[in-house]
């Protein structure tokens, strides 16, 4: 066993289309994390102004690894990644392999979309440009939730509201960028840091198989969350908080 330098950061990269408010439950339960925190909104989300470059998932890791070592002085951190988020972390560690000291990967996928699944995403970029918003909040926000997380009035609520306060040019921006990205199964195993991959088995934007695929690349066993959906972070944050422990204590 090789403990982590104690303090080691964590940085936290957003599932889409939602700001870095979706945290909050995982931070509460980081109480005992010992080493700085860092979230933020990729451009055109939350509070992030809108890119004029060309929609990119690099030019998130690329900043994303900037602003780590300018704010905290360390060379490296824990990378979690929830779906998009999860698209970045793996374009850290391409780019950037020094930089990760630790892999945590929700709800995500290494493989680049399908012909099909790439031109959704541009339509949908193109829809949401257009109507200046994300169309339907509440549709989306069911997607993003399993069955008992969607009964929770509360926190389904909460979801759709993050949902509609995002702009229409940072929801295509972001689309558009997903919808460039490559393969980066091989960039998986090319990983020598602790990784941990967690799926819920009531998600509906990713599979089982994918998940296996991402677990095999790294070396380890799918974390698989019963009854939670593509926002494990949101729905079950102690089950995260855990595995982010195991990766300090690897």
């Amino acid at each position: 066993m090789s403990l982590l330098p104690t303090g080691t950061p964590l940085v936290l990269l957003n599932a889409f289309p939602l700001d870095r408010e979706q945290w909050e439950p995982l931070l509460a339960a980081l109480d005992s994390f010992d080493g700085d925190i860092i979230t933020f909104d990729p451009p055109g989300i939350g509070d992030m102004p809108s890119s004029s470059s060309d929609p990119s998932l690099t030019l998130i890791a690329d900043a994303a690894v900037a602003a780590l070592r300018e704010t905290t002085g360390s060379r490296d951190a824990i990378w979690v990644g929830s779906s998009m988020g999860g698209y970045v972390a793996m374009a850290v560690l391409e780019r950037h392999a020094d930089a990760v000291a630790g892999l945590g990967l929700i709800g995500t996928r290494a493989g680049a979309d399908t012909e099909e699944a790439h031109a959704r995403r541009l339509t949908a970029a193109d829809e949401a440009a257009a109507a200046g918003r994300a169309p339907e909040p509440q549709k989306v926000a069911e997607s993003l939730l399993g069955a008992a997380a969607r009964a929770d009035g509360d926190l389904l609520a909460s979801v759709a509201a993050n949902v509609a306060r995002q702009t229409g040019e940072g929801i295509a921006w972001g689309q558009r960028a997903m919808a460039a990205r490559p393969d980066r199964l091989a960039v998986l195993a090319s990983c020598d840091a602790p990784a941990f991959v967690v799926r819920g088995d009531d998600d509906s934007l990713t599979t089982a198989e994918e998940a296996d695929a991402l677990a095999h690349a790294l070396g380890v066993d799918v974390t698989v969350v019963e009854g939670a959906g593509h926002l494990v972070h949101v729905e079950e944050p102690g089950v995260i908080a855990h595995l982010i422990d195991g990766v300090v204590r690897a």
